[in-house]
């Protein structure tokens, strides 16, 4: 085993250990006073993932900075009883609004929210059937038709890509084979073949959001077969797909949050799903009455909830190809290509 996998689980060590001090306070409170509003976010996991609930801690960042009063609490990425605990602790109506999300948590968030009826919650990157619940769900699968637009443009087009080697092989890395990394991985599949049906497209599972190790390992695996870009759809797990892409001179693509500066000149973009975003709005429309519980708001291209971001990535993909993506996007948002979903 090489030393990078072994820098990855130091890495990740030493993190743990850093966040295990600030679980229920790392938020602290807003500068509104007693009269503010209160958000708290229940994470059924870690900070630090540089991807998915980092950008859903970046809403309440913002909450935070307008006023609100916020609380953060963190737990154990295989804890579920601990999420379970903190979630019941911020639901006796201390605070407005408490804010949790990922499909991991689902059966959390079901079996505590009818025991607190009025309570009010905002879970995002699901759906869940409950009167007190707003839902918040993502296309996942429009914004990595984009990406794997963008991934078959670099494996073909090579002279606008000189990482790539034109082997027509491009690979994603999930977290974990569930219906909502699937459908990431339907968009993706769906995007290369729009440009080029005989693209290889290889697909790999780390089963866990948290092993960057083992993110490692897969991408370099798929890397050694010829893959010029892989996708990462890991979670904190990605992180080590990005770092592979690295240390095999090649490409990835990032997501969640704006990763291309993790690993300057090979992360193409990053297909961002705007949670953060999406959050500050939610619990907007909750102060103002005018949040929907027991419904579901989506977050697609035609509303921009989700895309690719350029930014950051030391322009390493030309306008051209930015434009061509955009074509892409285009005919999605006015109904000329329909992407499936992998639900």
């Amino acid at each position: 085993m090489n030393t990078k996998r072994y820098s990855l689980i130091a890495a990740a060590a030493v993190l743990a250990l850093s966040l295990s001090a600030c679980s229920a306070s790392n938020a602290g409170g807003g500068d509104g006073g007693d009269d503010s509003r209160g958000v708290a976010n229940v994470v059924p996991g870690a900070l630090g993932d540089q991807s998915f609930y980092d950008d859903a801690e970046s809403g309440i960042a913002e909450l935070k900075s307008d006023g609100y009063t916020t609380t953060t609490l963190q737990g154990d990425a295989n804890n579920p009883a601990q999420w379970k605990a903190n979630l019941q602790s911020v639901s006796t109506g201390q605070y407005d609004v408490v804010v949790i999300g990922s499909s991991t948590s689902s059966d959390t968030i079901t079996e505590v929210a009818p025991k607190f009826p009025d309570q009010h919650y905002i879970f995002y990157d699901g759906v869940i059937d409950a009167p007190n619940v707003a839902s918040l769900t993502y296309k996942q699968n429009e914004g990595s038709f984009l990406a794997g637009v963008l991934a078959a443009l670099a494996t073909t087009q090579t002279a606008d890509f000189p990482l790539a080697e034109g082997s027509k092989k491009v690979g994603l890395v999930g977290g974990m084979d569930i219906p909502v990394i699937n459908d990431f991985a339907a968009g993706f599949r769906a995007g290369v073949e729009a440009v080029d049906p005989s693209v290889e497209v290889l697909v790999s599972y780390v089963g866990s959001f948290s092993d960057s190790a083992k993110g490692y390992d897969q991408a370099t695996a798929m890397f050694d077969q010829g893959a010029d870009v892989v996708y990462q759809v890991a979670g904190g797990a990605g992180v080590g797909v990005l770092q592979a892409a690295a240390d095999a001179d090649k490409y990835a693509i990032g997501v969640d949050s704006n990763q291309n500066a993790l690993q300057k000149g090979h992360i193409l973009a990053s297909m961002l799903k705007h949670v953060g975003a999406s959050i500050v709005q939610a619990v907007q429309s909750d102060e103002k009455g005018d949040l929907a519980y027991g419904e579901t708001t989506s977050f697609g291209l035609a509303n921009d909830g989700v895309g690719l971001t350029f930014d950051d990535n030391d322009g390493i993909v030309p306008q051209a190809i930015i434009d061509a993506i955009d074509d892409y996007k285009q005919k999605v948002v006015d109904g000329e290509i329909d992407v499936p979903s992998g639900f």
